[in-house]
């Protein structure tokens, strides 16, 4: 695991609303749950893998620091919820720079409690933010989130629409968001390479996960386990990353 700093095209269309519909079920808990992802279908088998996703970012070092820059526009509001998670799904046109590499925001999503633990600790919610460069390689921005009493326009504006029933989407085309305004001021991180955190947990992901959580209001929070519920994958052994 590096703080500061910072393998092609087969990578199946895996986030968001673009996700195949005709995928074998999983979920979070029971014969489905987490722990049986790998023996549910031989798609999932990469759950079983040696570099997987999330983990508790303890023993990073210190490197060299290359600044992640967020190219993010505005847009119209595209929730789904899918039964697992509130997603948001956001068109072409919105970048994430790291260093010299160029990745497009394709959508976000949230899960909790957070799935990433920093020194053991952690967080009540956890935004991720997917993008995906030229090659296909994945590259994943988590924001952690603690509960308190900060309200968010954008957070606000996504849960006020964000559908009661599953599999349920509200388009908006006069409701703008931006989750330039989800991230924290001190843009600092820890980086390794992992997986998705889902089925079929595709190893060689990016990710950058921000050293500093937000403060977000708790009734987000409970509104989330509300429509969803609890989300969150447990975290997987770094095995030497």
């Amino acid at each position: 695991v590096v703080m500061g700093a910072s393998t092609a095209r087969a990578w199946p269309e895996v986030f968001g609303p673009s996700a195949p519909v005709s995928t074998p079920s999983w979920s979070y808990v029971g014969e489905e749950g987490a722990e049986h992802w790998a023996e549910i279908s031989q798609e999932y088998s990469g759950c079983k893998g040696e570099h997987q996703s999330p983990v508790d970012l303890t023993g990073g070092r210190p490197a060299q620091y290359s600044p992640l820059s967020f190219r993010y526009r505005s847009n119209p509001l595209s929730v789904l919820n899918d039964g697992k998670s509130v997603r948001v799904d956001y068109p072409p046109g919105s970048y994430l720079m790291a260093g010299p590499r160029s990745f497009e925001l394709t959508g976000f999503h949230f899960h909790v409690p957070a799935e990433h633990l920093i020194n053991g600790v952690r967080a009540d919610m956890e935004l991720q933010l997917e993008h995906r460069d030229r090659r296909g390689r994945v590259a994943v921005v988590a924001v952690l989130m603690t509960a308190g009493r900060r309200m968010n326009s954008i957070l606000s504006r996504i849960w006020q629409h964000t559908p009661g029933g599953r599999d349920q989407r509200f388009y908006g085309r006069q409701t703008g968001i931006n989750p330039l305004f989800l991230l924290p001021n001190d843009r600092s991180y820890y980086s390794y390479t992992g997986s998705l955190t889902e089925p079929p947990c595709t190893e060689g992901v990016d990710w950058f996960v921000l050293a500093q959580p937000v403060e977000v209001d708790s009734s987000y929070i409970q509104s989330f386990l509300q429509t969803v519920g609890t989300n969150a994958r447990p975290v997987q052994p770094l095995n030497g990353r």
